[in-house]
């Protein structure tokens, strides 16, 4: 079925914004930047939309992390999530039956115990469990893996490619262009402000660009010449067959860098990560990784053991030195946006759009977005955040 609205024509000459990626990231703000009354808003994506990271994600949700800044940020994007089907009249398969970050430790469970106190603080709801009540929520967990858990009862997941369907359609509806095969060749820029585009289907002139190019991200911002110190990262998922559910909530498990959910069909969805980062452009799966993951949750999960693999895929994010987004605009480039260095962008993507169109459009920028700014990546100033699986700046 033809994606609604997309063409592979040539974009028009001008327009009065465009944003570069039509993943969720980008989707998402057109959306928003139409609510905000920006009126001629063009999509551009090298490839078709949601097919990068956003249509080859975990699909997980939730707002309960260890840092303040992260908590209150995914608290406004969950919130933003419940609103969504009504708003856009679309049902992505949002389901909230809650997200498991399981302790395997001592260490992990009073880590745990600790993040409640900035939860409580940013108005997220969490529960800390033993490990009997762990056992108890989700009996196929191996119990030498089980020391306890931190349950957030709202959190979940949501189908991701219906999430795409649902922006792309809601914006299109609104007169957003979305242009499929579009590759940018240059970002121009006079006196200090973007001016255009060079791409491969012509110039196209506006004062607004926006980067949420995903795992291209690093390319864009350097023909626009600002410096945004980020990495490209290859992140690798797995669905098995179907089976019995076993798997009543999504589950993180910060011991094995892994992360899972089960459908409603009953496929075994979930991805590990290994230490370090993958550094490559490729969106091909590696026999590494496909082997880590089988061998991690048929740990975590014995009774996975001899169940099918039906799909392994891959896709590219961006990521930074304290692995949080870059939400800013470029301090040597007037009205040159950045929403890139996500590794969790899917989940944080309904409220990041929302905040951001606001900034481009008021030049005001929100305090929940205010703390992920390029800034800090030069300085020093990072976001400490320790409930992330993803390898950070201890496993390089």
């Amino acid at each position: 079925m033809a994606l609604p609205a997309v063409t592979t024509a040539a974009p028009a000459a001008t327009y009065d914004a465009v944003i570069i990626g039509a993943g969720i990231q980008g989707l998402a703000l057109s959306y928003e930047l139409s609510q905000q009354g920006v009126e001629r808003i063009a999509v551009v994506d090298r490839s078709w939309p949601g097919s990068g990271a956003s249509g080859r994600n975990g699909e997980l949700i939730r707002s309960a992390f260890s840092s303040p800044e992260w908590s209150l940020l995914l608290a406004a994007s969950l919130r933003r999530w419940e609103q969504l089907p009504g708003e856009l009249d679309f049902n992505f398969l949002l389901h909230q039956p809650g997200y498991l970050i399981l302790a395997t430790t001592d260490e992990q469970y009073e880590q745990r115990r600790a993040e409640m106190d900035v939860h409580r603080s940013c108005g997220v709801q969490t529960e800390l469990l033993d490990a009997a009540q762990v056992r108890k929520l989700i009996p196929a967990l191996n119990p030498k893996m089980v020391r306890g858990g931190l349950l957030q009862p709202n959190g979940g997941f949501a189908h991701h490619d219906a999430v795409v369907w649902a922006y792309l359609r809601a914006a299109t509806r609104r007169g957003v262009e979305v242009f499929a095969d579009v590759e940018v060749l240059d970002v121009e820029s006079a006196g200090g402000r973007v001016t255009g585009l060079s791409t491969s289907r012509g110039h196209i002139a506006t004062p607004v660009v926006v980067n949420c190019a995903g795992g291209g991200a690093v390319a864009i911002n350097q023909m626009a010449g600002v410096d945004i110190p980020i990495r490209v990262n290859r992140l690798q998922m797995i669905v098995t067959e179907p089976i019995k559910p076993v798997v009543p909530t999504a589950v993180a498990c910060p011991t094995i860098l892994g992360y899972c959910h089960q459908t409603s069909r009953g496929e075994f969805v979930g991805g590990t990560e290994l230490p370090g980062i993958d550094e490559t452009e490729s969106v091909h799966g590696t026999y590494d990784l496909l082997r880590d993951m089988a061998t991690s949750f048929v740990s975590l999960f014995p009774l996975l053991g001899g169940v099918r693999v039906l799909r392994h895929w891959a896709g590219t994010v961006t990521q930074t030195a304290d692995l949080a987004p870059v939400i800013d605009q470029a301090d040597r480039l007037t009205n040159f946006f950045v929403s890139c260095g996500w590794v969790y962008g899917f989940m944080a993507a309904p409220a990041t759009a929302q905040l951001l169109a606001a900034y481009i459009a008021t030049g005001r920028k929100d305090a929940l977005i205010a703390p992920f700014d390029i800034e800090r990546l030069h300085t020093g100033r990072l976001i400490a955040e320790g409930s992330l699986v993803v390898p950070g700046e201890e496993h390089r």
